[in-house]
């Protein structure tokens, strides 16, 4: 064993080692030059010798290296034998997904995950069978096969956040399963995550709920789902599959588990959602479990997709949509874009979706002064600042009457603000129309000093200006 040339198949220097019975051959990153001799057995010229030296080099580093790794893993083998009497049984790479899903966890994992997380592991699996024929157990894979296999998900094109979900799993599995698998290092481990464009979740306004809630009794199916999600800030799975059990209509809670995080929460139930769920109570069941909303629950089990397709369009209705899908170019003005292209990313990124009612929660409580410890009782957050980051979305005019409203007049309050003469409010609302109202009722709300302020009501059709009702 020793350095090697693939003649016809490669210009590299190889080497080639015995571990374990198996042979391993290794491309050492030399290029070969000048003309090769016969045998290598035999000298070669000049410009062929240089770099023969330098993969020799090459060569006895890599066979220090391989002593080091051998020599760790000797060292977990005598420790595991020691303590149980038995040595260490490779870990074959087309076992480690059920492994690990096998492995104890104070929850069990949600089948969705499950299900993505082992096409992360097929996917790298076929990678490494691809690339590197002799590795068939998890502690012959290398440091530079992993690196090799989070470079080619970069070449994909995915999202930061899926490469950082996809980097994270793998190391988990690889950490969680490395004693058993008598493996001296993670190859994941040192492996960073990558920074990348950020694209939150857009809240609605009250009166953008309003219209939405309205578009949705349109669709009885859909409707409990929408109410669900807006009045409690529960994700699209924990509304989907609500127990009878976790409802105290006497006590007016909601009280569960949030299936991503484990956390316990409590959520008040306000006439809209009572409505919603006396209704549903009513129905009965026969069949264990007892859902709240057994069709919602059968859905998402078999399609969740389904379910996402029938909120967007309900959304859809009150006026939302990616200005590049309206095909009428003298139709209305978008409220608001469904999606926003990404930076790095297979799909475009949602700005408004089911989750958007979450974030629309958290953005007015918090905005309206609910502490946030509060928030994070019912939203199950476990901490403020993942709150802060994904979830509390203020628009500019949000966040610019809240500032005015609470800071005093020296820091730009309320009492600050510029008067607003009633001829320029006159020509201001008279200059509204279907597409502008809500810009231009926004920027005065925000300019009007004092209290009590204006409210306005949308009372018919919202896309007439006439629809209108501005009172004290």
């Amino acid at each position: 064993m020793g350095l090697e040339i693939q003649r016809g198949k490669s210009r590299w220097w190889y080497g080639r080692v015995v571990i374990n019975g198996r042979s391993l051959s290794r491309n050492l990153g030399v290029e070969i030059k000048g003309a090769i001799p016969k045998h290598l057995a035999k000298q070669g010229d000049a410009e062929f010798e240089r770099p023969r030296k330098e993969a020799l080099f090459a060569f006895h580093k890599f066979e220090i290296e391989l002593k080091s790794r051998k020599s760790a893993e000797e060292l977990i083998q005598t420790i595991h034998e020691i303590r149980t009497g038995e040595r260490i049984q490779a870990i074959p790479l087309d076992e480690c997904a059920a492994k690990w899903a096998e492995l104890p966890r104070r929850r069990p994992l949600a089948e969705r995950y499950l299900s993505s997380a082992q096409r992360t592991i097929a996917r790298f699996i076929t990678f490494i069978r691809a690339n590197h024929k002799g590795v068939q157990a998890m502690d012959q894979v290398q440091v530079r096969m992993a690196r090799a296999f989070v470079r080619e998900e970069d070449k994909r094109g995915i999202a930061a956040a899926t490469y950082n979900k996809n980097l994270i799993l793998l190391r988990s599995v690889f950490e969680s399963l490395r004693r058993e698998a008598g493996m001296a290092e993670n190859p994941f481990t040192g492996i960073p995550t990558r920074d990348g464009d950020s694209i939150f979740r857009k809240p609605f306004s009250v009166e953008e709920l309003e219209l939405i809630i309205k578009a949705a009794e349109a669709d009885p199916f859909i409707y409990p789902l929408i109410i669900t999600g807006a009045c409690t800030a529960m994700r699209k799975g924990d509304c989907c599959t609500l127990l009878r059990s976790a409802v105290d209509m006497a006590a007016g809670f909601i009280s569960v588990k949030t299936s991503k995080t484990g956390e316990s929460i409590q959520i008040p139930i306000f006439p809209l959602l009572r409505g919603v769920l006396e209704k549903a109570l009513a129905v009965p069941t026969t069949r264990a479990p007892f859902y709240v909303f057994p069709n919602l629950e059968a859905h998402y089990k078999i399609n969740p997709d389904h379910l996402t397709d029938r909120v967007k369009r309900v959304i859809k209705a009150a006026g939302f949509f990616d200005p590049d899908d309206e095909s009428d170019p003298d139709g209305p003005e978008s409220r608001g874009a469904l999606s926003a292209d990404r930076e790095h990313g297979l799909r475009r990124a949602s700005l408004r979706d089911f989750h958007s009612f979450r974030v629309t929660w958290v953005t007015l409580a918090l905005t309206a002064g609910v502490p946030m410890e509060v928030v994070k009782k019912v939203t199950g957050h476990r901490t403020a600042d993942i709150v802060m980051k994904h979830d509390f979305q203020p628009g500019r005019q949000e966040f610019r009457r809240t500032l005015a409203t609470k800071l005093p007049p020296i820091l730009g309050g309320r009492n600050e603000a510029p008067a607003l003469a009633s001829a320029e409010l006159r020509e201001r609302l008279i200059a509204m129309t279907a597409q502008t109202w809500q810009a231009i009722r926004d920027e005065l709300l925000g300019r009007l000093p004092g209290e009590p302020k204006p409210v306005i009501d949308v009372v018919a059709d919202p896309g007439s200006p006439k629809a209108l009702v501005l009172s004290a």
